[in-house]
């Protein structure tokens, strides 16, 4: 005879289908069956964000819930409420204390933001509203310099790691800009890295690094 059986399976992955009557195996039973997972794709973004003059970069939320982008090539940071409104921009172009010359990487840690500058080759600490606060660096390749830095974000000990792209490394420095620890790309074998750009922490403190230049991720 012919028989409906109708079964849910919790997990993805291989499963094996034993099917038994009066005692006895089905014939060609058990069933290899495969569970793939469903995934879905968003389409319709629920807000947009158009930055005009500008690629954004960058984004950071503040813990208000506003949004903060950078836009490197027409050197700005817009800030935008919960629903997409502007609210204001930050914009002060130059090489000065508080200006910016192709902003990149942004963090914000209460109503701190740090600002990766690409263009003027260092670190800027402000306000979330635009008030300077320090500078971290300045072009080179030494210590205490960077060459494009892409990335910065600040771990649970206040450190600030930054991506210091250009010169194939990422640095770990203190907030009064001591340098602390260099993780250097420009070695051989399995440890080497090329431009590093993205930059994430999980809950253990490792670093993740996604280096462009070398189409890897690393973990430190």
């Amino acid at each position: 005879g012919t028989y409906t059986i109708t079964l849910t399976l919790q997990t993805a992955g291989t499963h094996q289908l034993l099917i038994t009557m009066g005692g006895q195996h089905v014939q060609k039973s058990p069933w290899d069956l495969y569970v793939r997972r469903e995934y879905s794709t968003l389409c319709n973004p629920r807000q947009v964000i158009s930055c005009i003059n500008g690629r954004p970069s960058c984004i950071a939320i503040h813990d208000s819930g506003d949004i903060y982008v950078a836009c490197w090539t027409d050197e700005r940071i817009y800030v935008y409420d919960q629903d997409c409104q502007q609210k204001r921009i930050i914009r002060s172009i130059g090489s000065d204390d508080g200006q910016f010359n192709k902003p990149y990487g942004l963090f914000i840690k209460g109503d701190v933001m740090y600002v990766a500058e690409f263009g003027n080759h260092c670190i800027q600490k402000v306000t979330t509203g635009g008030l300077f606060l320090r500078k971290f660096g300045h072009h080179g390749s030494d210590y205490g310099q960077f060459d494009g830095p892409l990335s910065v974000i600040v771990d649970q000990r206040d450190r600030l790691i930054v991506s210091d792209s250009d010169n194939h490394r990422v640095v770990i420095l203190d907030q009064a800009g001591t340098w602390l620890l260099t993780i250097n790309g420009n070695v051989t074998g399995s440890h080497g890295f090329q431009n590093p750009k993205g930059l994430a922490l999980d809950p253990q403190g490792n670093i993740h690094v996604a280096a462009y230049g070398s189409n890897t991720i690393k973990v430190f």
